[in-house]
Formats: structure tokens, C-alpha cells, sequence
């Protein structure tokens, strides 16, 4: 009987820590989301605030609820437990970036926004609360107030190389071009005046013919024109 009991409270201590031990890897598995979802949203908006949001999304409602085996919250209800540091490393020398050193290169990197500015790495740390420190003498037979005595910190982090020329959609693609003032925009706004002048000296003569009048808007039509070849999914014998 006594045998029995020994191994009884084994199993109690063991059956205790792989429930505590599955809470701290789920946290610890949110803590990983996030430091992704910090790290790919910072690389298509470089000024994001995502602290507030962090903690929303993966560190609150009711799935994330972890308790320890009192049933006392892990986290505080403004869970500031969950902090988020962001560090942003050296970026690369105009040698190891498109057009490298040219001068006009430079210009075309800044102005297409594909210009290298660091690697982004985004740090999540998470200190769930402990319990009270209990004296020696007051432990139990179990050992169980171990766990509830543990302070650590949940540390995960993400690294992503940012400014490659992200767009969100077509408009914004052509929103990048048009601004470019050395690849676009100089070059088609002296396209566009002589084109006002001519169209204004024609617009009589191609009237008779009912000839449209032209546009001017030479980004927009292209929308969605993609040829269907890059569209397709290459196909391998």
C-alpha cells in the first residue's frame, strides 16, 4: 500500500506537469505567431504600431485563457506581461544593393522603394505571472507548489529583410511608378503636353470620323492586364 502511494503521487506530479508544461508551450506557440505577424506586417508598413494589436489578436479572448492549477490567470487582464521590442539591424552598403553605386541607381532604389533599409526583427517576451513564494516548511508532501513558484520568460523573435518593393495591389503598383520622377514621371508629363496640345488641334478633324478623343491616363488601363503565361503554373516533365 505504501508502494501504491508513492507511485500515486508520481503519477499526480507528473500528470500536473505535462498540463502546466502544454499551457507554457501554447503561450509560447502565440508568443511565435505573433513575433511573424509583427515582423511580415512591419515589412509592408514600416510605421505600424502593432503592440496593441499583438496582444489582441494572440494573447486575449477565450482560447487564450491559461490559468495554473489554482485556476488563477497566467496573464493580467492588460496583459502587460507581453511586451514587443523592435530592432532594426544595419542595412546594406549601396555595393551590395540593385544598380550598386550608380547615382541614378541610387535615385531609382529610393523612388521604387525597393531601396534596402535593415533587416526588421521583431521580439516578443512573455513573463506569466507566478505564485506566491511559499516558505519551506509550508510546502506539501507533493512538491506541486513548484510549479506554481516557477519565474521565467517566454522569448520569441522573427527577422525579415524589409523594402523590397512591396505593392498591395495594382493601383498601388502604379501609384510607385507614377511618383518616380526619373523613370515615369518627368518623361510623361512632357508626353502628356505635347499630346494636350495636339488633341486640342485635332479634336475637330477626328470629330468627322468619330474617332475617340484621347487618354491620357496611360497607367490605369493596365489593371489586371497580366499576360496569362505569368499567371499560369509552369508546368514540369
Amino acid at each position: 500500500m505504501l508502494e501504491g502511494l508513492v507511485v500515486l503521487l508520481a503519477l499526480l506530479s507528473l500528470w500536473v506537469g505535462v498540463g502546466w508544461v502544454g499551457r507554457l508551450q501554447d503561450m509560447a506557440l502565440q508568443a511565435a505567431h505573433a513575433s511573424r505577424y509583427v515582423a511580415f506586417a512591419l515589412s509592408r508598413d514600416p510605421g505600424a504600431s502593432m503592440e496593441v494589436e499583438m496582444r489582441q489578436h494572440y494573447f486575449s479572448g477565450r482560447a487564450h485563457q491559461w490559468s495554473d492549477r489554482r485556476g488563477e490567470r497566467l496573464l493580467s487582464p492588460g496583459l502587460n506581461e507581453v511586451t514587443l521590442q523592435i530592432d532594426r539591424q544595419t542595412v546594406l552598403d549601396a555595393s551590395a544593393q540593385a544598380g550598386r553605386t550608380s547615382d541614378k541607381a541610387a535615385i531609382l532604389r529610393r523612388q521604387w522603394r525597393i531601396e534596402d533599409t535593415g533587416i526588421v526583427a521583431s521580439n516578443i517576451a512573455v513573463a506569466p505571472l507566478s505564485g506566491p513564494v511559499r516558505a519551506p516548511e509550508t510546502a506539501t508532501v507533493t512538491g506541486l507548489n513548484d510549479f506554481d513558484r516557477q519565474q521565467f520568460v517566454l522569448r520569441r523573435h522573427t527577422a525579415i529583410l524589409t523594402g523590397a518593393g512591396h505593392a498591395s495591389s495594382d493601383a498601388s503598383t502604379q501609384q510607385v511608378v507614377a511618383e518616380s520622377a526619373l523613370a515615369w514621371n518627368q518623361s510623361a508629363g512632357s508626353s502628356y503636353a505635347l499630346g494636350t496640345d495636339v488633341a486640342a488641334a485635332m479634336s475637330r478633324v477626328d470629330a468627322a470620323w468619330n474617332r475617340p478623343e484621347p487618354i491620357f491616363d496611360w497607367l490605369a488601363p493596365w489593371a489586371g492586364q497580366v499576360p496569362d503565361f505569368h499567371l499560369g503554373s509552369p508546368g514540369y516533365e
